[in-house]
């Protein structure tokens, strides 16, 4: 059992084409977005997001997650890199949270479009982004 067959973990790696920040940057030009995520920022959020998994006992081994909320953000009115990575941060940290809250009950999909639904409702507010999912987790109320 020295050997261990790689295949189908290096086939999943081939499909992956871009790294998740050349993606994300893709998204921040597409808007006209001014600034672009470091190596440094990006780091960060992998560090943030490795914690995330920690906290909440889970294992994510694609990036779309973040993927998917960076998009999103990049559409909103946010001009400043810093405010940026704030709102995905926060927005990232949500999604972690709600993944461990709701275990094979929703989907990923899901998890996002209520995020999104909430983070439109409240224009962007964080603090009340983040205590209406802390206040409220059940994703049927957002219907």
């Amino acid at each position: 059992m020295t050997q261990f067959d790689l295949t189908l973990f290096n086939q999943f790696l081939a499909q992956q084409n871009d790294n998740p920040r050349t993606a994300i940057n893709h998204a921040l030009q597409a808007n006209q977005k001014s600034f672009q995520l470091s190596v440094a920022d990006f780091t960060e959020l992998a560090e943030e997001r490795k914690q995330l998994f920690t906290e909440h006992h889970l294992v994510d081994f694609s990036w779309q997650n973040a993927q998917a909320l960076a998009s999103f953000l990049a559409e909103e009115a946010i001009f400043y890199k810093s405010d940026f990575l704030e709102h995905l941060s926060v927005c990232q940290a949500l999604f972690y949270y709600l993944r461990s809250y709701h275990p094979g009950h929703v989907t990923d999909q899901e998890i996002l479009e209520a995020i999104e639904a909430r983070y439109l409702k409240y224009q962007g507010d964080l603090d009340m982004l983040q205590g209406s999912f802390e206040d409220f987790p059940e994703l049927e109320a957002d219907e």
